[in-house]
């Protein structure tokens, strides 16, 4: 479970992680035993531990306040991908749907109303591909609360494959993982004010699970 450095300069740093590899510092701490040349890294957000993709980081305190606060203020621009349950029939839509936290289970998040301590949450998403029963579909989400795209796609009924948590079909999959990954993040350079995109390819087990049912398609 290795962390590939696909995006470096002064300031930020950007990986790419399997699933599996917990967003906290155990993740800097395997970073810098990769890459003995890394010193002070800080982590300026989060995604869960089964979903795969890109983690920014920031190289010194003031750059991870900037990002800290783009983040807060909706000034990053996030896009995932992920392969659900079932053929949405919506080609793209939003789901604005308050999420809070489970009371029965913590670990756990659930359509929840504001009044009740729910916060809002909103995801666009379009459909890329329609397969087997299934579906592979763009996510952007607007806000960043724990599990919203996980709790969303459940709640229209097309959870992402392999999901635990959400989906009573996860033992199915047989995955490490889900096949949720963070494809693609866009920002403002804090520093010289360009923009920047960072991208990555689907990682093998995501890849894997879409030729499948691509190929159970077209049989």
């Amino acid at each position: 479970m290795k962390l590939e450095i696909i995006y470096e300069d002064e300031y930020i740093l950007a990986v790419n992680k399997s699933a599996e590899i917990e967003v906290d510092e155990s993740l800097i701490k395997k970073l810098k035993e990769q890459y003995n040349r890394i010193n002070n890294l800080y982590l300026v957000h989060r995604i869960d531990k089964y979903t795969s993709g890109i983690v920014i980081l920031a190289k010194d305190e003031n750059t991870k306040i900037y990002f800290e606060k783009a983040f807060k203020e909706r000034k990053i621009n996030k896009i995932y991908h992920a392969i659900t349950e079932g053929t949405i029939r919506k080609e793209s839509g939003c789901i604005d749907i308050s999420i809070g936290i489970d009371k029965k289970n913590p670990n756990k998040r659930i359509p929840l109303s504001i009044k009740d301590g729910g916060e809002a949450a909103v995801t666009y998403y379009k459909i890329l591909k329609k397969l087997n029963e299934h579906t592979l579909v763009e996510l952007k989400p607007v806000t960043g609360r724990t599990h919203q795209i996980r709790v969303h796609l459940s709640y229209i009924g097309h959870p992402i494959i392999g999901d635990k948590i959400y989906s009573k079909n996860a033992g199915i999959y047989k995955m490490k993982g889900f096949a949720l990954i963070a494809k693609e993040i866009n920002f403002i350079h804090p520093i010289t004010k360009k923009d920047i995109k960072i991208t990555v390819k689907y990682n093998k087990e995501f890849l894997i699970r879409l030729k499948l049912l691509e190929q159970s398609k077209r049989t």
